[in-house]
């Protein structure tokens, strides 16, 4: 066997170079080559589509509104309750409540929960919301029980009350942003996911 590093025969049962030292055999770990660390290619396109078609397949119906309505009311907190180049009646109302220096273009679920802080738990509702959807999907069928029972309560909070303000108040209709809408529609989204699941239960426990 020929040394690699002085070119030198050697006997084939020798580990060591007899002339100059150097490692004959790479039985053991070689200080000099550097272990190189692959890491894996990120997933492409077509693979992430994949994974999620695969993760709403594997969701029921009930779960289906539950997650879009959790996303929708977080969503819609954020973005303007109330758009208009001028509140109008609104604005004026609000006034006359004391709550002034209103009349401006959008008015958000944060910009409302810094004049009254309460309006921080229709958010901490969305979010419990999406937090019961995960614990629902590990859960048996006592338990998404209990949680669509929940996810009713929680819908039916603010749901019905934005919808009817936005279909039969005038004065909501007319400045209504964006934001009011996906907050309504999502609360409703969630007490109805939780009604169909409470109503496939009933029909699997029959």
């Amino acid at each position: 066997m020929n040394c690699v590093a002085c070119g030198k025969a050697n006997a084939d049962s020798v580990t060591f170079c007899e002339f100059c030292g150097a490692r004959l055999r790479s039985g053991g770990a070689s200080t000099s080559e550097p272990q190189v660390v692959r890491t894996p290619p990120p997933p492409s396109a077509a693979e992430v589509a994949q994974l999620g078609k695969s993760i709403l397949s594997s969701l029921t119906l009930g779960e289906k509104f539950v997650c879009a309505g959790s996303i929708s009311a977080t969503v819609g907190f954020f973005l303007p309750w109330f758009s208009s180049p001028d509140l109008g009646e609104l604005g004026g109302l609000l006034g006359q409540l004391g709550v002034g220096g209103l009349n401006k273009v959008s008015l958000s679920g944060v910009d409302a929960a810094k004049l009254v802080g309460a309006v921080y738990f229709i958010l901490l509702a969305a979010i419990a919301s999406g937090v019961l959807f995960y614990f629902s999907r590990k859960s048996g069928a006592a338990q998404k029980l209990l949680i669509g029972g929940f996810q009713v309560m929680i819908g039916s909070l603010f749901g019905p009350g934005v919808i009817g303000a936005l279909f039969f108040v005038p004065m909501i209709q007319s400045v209504a942003g964006a934001g009011f809408w996906l907050l309504g529609l999502g609360f409703c989204a969630i007490a109805a996911g939780g009604l169909i699941t409470i109503g496939a239960l009933g029909k699997t426990a029959r």
